[in-house]
This record gives C-alpha cells, structure tokens and sequence, in this order.
C-alpha cells in the first residue's frame, strides 16, 4: 500500500512543480488519499511509536524526501444551493483559489487550464497556479476583460488609454492591437472610450464592449459596441443604443452567429444576430433580470458553454444566473460574495471560474466551455 501511496504523490508533485492546474476533485481527492494511505505497515517506521525500527545492515541510509505538502488552494468554501438540471447539482462544492484582492474581474481560461484574471484597483493582472494566484504584471493600465483566442494568445480590454491589446502569458509585456475607431464618432473623435470586457470569435475577430460607467461627460465617446476584425488596428462601431446603459458583459453562441450583450446600468441582457464581420441585424430582448434587491444594476460579465447556455454575473444578487438558449431561466448558483465575471476552463473545459469581490472561484459544472 504505501508503495502505491508513493507513486501517487510523486506524480501528485510532479504536477505542483510543473505548473499544471489539477482538476479539482482530483486535488481534494489527493488531500484524502495522502491522509490514508500513508498507514504504517510492517517494517515502516512509525511516528507514534516510541522508537524506529532497527536499522539493517551497516552502512548508512539516506533519508527518503518528505512528501510534498498539500496545496493551500483551493479550499473550499460553499457549495451550490440548488439542483439546475442539465448544469449543476446542489450541493457541488464551491472552492476559492485566491483572496485579498480589491476586486477581481476579466477571467480567461487557456486550454491547459491556466486562469488569468484581473485586479482592476491594483492595476495588476494574476495569473492561477496550484500554489494560488502570482502577479503576471502590476502595469496592466485599467485593463477589465481578459479573453483566450483560439490560437492560445491572450487578448485584454484596456481602459486607461482605451485599447484592445495582447499580452505576454509569460512576461506580461502588453501591446497595443487597436486604440481608434474606424470611423469618428460626433464630438469625440476616434476614441474608443474605456473598452470593458471583450470576445474572441473563431475567426480571430474581437467583440468588445465600451461602456460610461461614471460620470457622463460632454464631448466623451458614448456607450457602445465594436468589432475588431482580425489583423485590423480601427474597430467598427456596431451597437449605439440610448436604452442599452453601460453595456458590459459580452458573448458569443456556440455557433457564432448570436452576440449577447449584457447591459450595467440597464437590466436587459440582448441578443444581436450576426449576419457578418462587424455586421448585426436588429437586436432583442433576450432576458431581462427580475428586480429583488434595492440597486438598480443589471448584469456584469458573462459565458456560454457549448450546449448554448449562458451564465450571467448578477452582482447585487452575489450570484450566476444560469440561462437557456432560448432565454428562459434555469437558476442561480449563489457564491460568498459580489460576482463580476466568470468563464468556463479546466482542462475538461467543465470548471466555472468566477470573479468576485475580493476572490476567484470556482465550481465544476456538467456543461463545457464553447469556445
């Protein structure tokens, strides 16, 4: 028994060192398994026991390295409070992978299972390992939405000066894709605004959002949406609505031909079909987010697995709401905290990473990413 034990955590550690996110059953799994099978067994030496056993032979023996420590992250910290068929069942557990922060936003999930994320207080972009959350870069200038494209390169929606850029896994070098609009809008020129969150389509395509979220100045680029087609350095202006405040969240169908765009200071999520690049026909209500608390905030950021669900951060409500293709809702998953964001990963693609206040979380669920 304790040989197997052994392998098991040798392998366990081999997967800390290298950098690797372990699923997480398999890390709690691990937690229990190291607890029970470590069992003395004849001949072992025994820590309770008031002396080793004797030594054989003569000559000295090097000591064994000690078993790696299990990981402090994640821990658990909730669990789901009901069944959403087809999505998640009560009772699933909750874990946290890292806290502290001011306020967490823009997670991305690369396709080994590596998370990004964002503390927009502490200008600072973060990066998950199996030891918690590291800083990629303190100098992520206003950056709010992070986004893997299907080749792996990680794009951000940046804020301050308004951009779309790539940035360096690795090093966390920002570059600047785009900065302008295609065409100048009415008293503000070619500024883009503060952009918020972005998407990536399969074409490398970006569709982001630019919303005014403080004080409405004159002169200042209004609330809207854009498209950045690949290669390009303008971005094409391709919703401007009165009733559409603060648009924030944003999201692709699992076919690409609906954009979903979720509103701040308005509670109607909307649905846009895409009839071509940077090209939208008439858009709709797609759900609109009953009122139940005093603030009047709509949604925040959002996702869509592959079976075309969405899963819709409503801050006041500390909570995703789980919807339909179709718009209907199937419920709520309710975490510590205020959510800002969330995006499907894990190396199934079947782990709901979720933003919050002050820490990331997560939750697995029976439904995989899209894209």
């Amino acid at each position: 028994m304790m040989r197997h034990a052994d392998d098991f955590l040798r392998r366990y550690a081999c997967g800390i060192c290298a950098g690797r996110i372990l699923p997480l059953t398999t890390i709690a799994l691990a937690v229990a398994f190291c607890m029970t099978a470590a069992t003395p067994t004849e001949g072992a030496f025994d820590p309770l026991s008031a002396e080793p056993p004797a030594a054989v032979g003569t000559a000295p023996q090097a000591p064994e390295p000690a078993a790696p420590l299990p990981p402090k992250w994640p821990r658990r910290d909730g669990e789901a409070g009901e069944d959403i068929p087809g999505i998640v069942k009560k009772g699933t557990p909750i874990y946290k992978w890292s806290e502290g922060h001011n306020f967490t936003e823009g997670p991305a999930c690369a396709a080994d299972g590596t998370v990004y994320f964002v503390d927009i207080p502490a200008n600072e972009i973060f990066k998950i390992d199996p030891a918690g959350a590291r800083s990629l870069t303190r100098a992520s200038n206003g950056t709010f939405g992070l986004a893997i494209a299907k080749d792996g390169t990680l794009r951000g929606a940046q804020a301050n000066p308004g951009a779309i850029t790539s940035i360096d896994p690795t090093t966390g070098a920002i570059t600047v894709l785009c900065d302008a609009r295609a065409e100048p809008a009415e008293g503000t020129g070619t500024a883009l605004g503060r952009p918020n969150d972005l998407v990536v389509d399969d074409e490398g395509g970006i569709w982001f959002t630019a919303p005014v979220l403080g004080r409405r100045r004159e002169n200042a680029p209004p609330d809207a949406v854009y498209f950045l087609p690949k290669g390009a350095s303008a971005a094409i202006e391709v919703v401007r609505d009165a009733k559409l405040r603060g648009p924030n969240g944003i999201g692709l169908s699992p076919d690409g031909k609906t954009l979903y765009v979720v509103p701040y200071l308005s509670t109607t999520i909307m649905a846009y079909p895409i009839e071509g690049a940077g090209k939208l026909g008439a858009g709709r209500e797609f759900y609109r987010i009953p009122a139940g608390t005093r603030e009047t905030l709509g949604g925040d950021g959002m996702t869509v697995d592959d079976k075309g669900n969405l899963y819709v951060a409503v801050p006041p409500r500390a909570a995703i709401f789980v919807l339909s293709p179709e718009g209907k809702p199937l419920g709520q998953i309710r975490f510590p905290e205020r959510t800002s964001n969330c995006r499907l990963g894990g190396k199934d693609g079947k782990t709901l990473f979720v933003t919050a206040t002050s820490g990331v979380y997560a939750i697995d669920i029976e439904n995989a990413r899209s894209r």
